[in-house]
């Protein structure tokens, strides 16, 4: 069974997950953008197509509406929940108008600190990925390894948790 934690837990909630756990990273939609969709809506409906028995660390409000302005507790929350996460999944259909800022800076935060916790997957028609799909490949090439980037929602999904379930099962 899949359970989603959003910003509405605490921290100490996010921390105290004891199954195997994804962080869904990837561009969000503000609430000033009411008329965009979060990706994550269909992420979520896929991780339960699939089968997944363990947490989604979700850095959305539970409402399309609410917006992360003046909330400032909401880096510390993000940032506990991608240390906990067995697996951080970076989903990015980056858009000239969802544009994932904060998502470049995460990705390579991760990628120095714990690349063996990511998964990287974006659309074929996301918007100026190439940066972030060299460094990808680079930093596997440099380890000696293939880097997978993958296409679509489903298979990168389908490769978070078998990630996490490795990561969780090694602890």
């Amino acid at each position: 069974m899949v359970v989603e934690h959003r910003y509405e837990e605490s921290e100490d909630m996010v921390s105290s997950i004891d199954r195997p756990s994804i962080f869904l990273a990837g561009p969000t939609v503000r609430g000033n953008q009411p008329h965009l969709t979060s990706w994550r809506f269909e992420a979520i409906e896929e991780f339960k197509r699939q089968g997944f028995d363990g947490d989604l660390i979700i850095p959305e409000f539970t409402s399309k509406t609410e917006s992360d302005k003046g909330k400032a507790w909401i880096p510390m929350w993000e940032y506990n929940g991608l240390k906990k996460a067995d697996c951080i999944l970076f989903w990015i259909p980056r858009t000239r108008e969802l544009i994932a800022l904060t998502t470049n800076m995460e990705f390579g935060y991760w990628q120095a600190r714990e690349p063996e916790k990511m998964i990287y997957g974006r659309p074929d028609d996301a918007y100026r990925m190439s940066y972030l799909d060299l460094m990808w490949c680079e930093t596997a090439r440099e380890k000696g390894e293939v880097a997978g980037i993958y296409n679509t929602l489903e298979y990168t999904i389908s490769a978070s948790i078998k990630l996490a379930n490795e990561n969780f099962n090694k602890k």
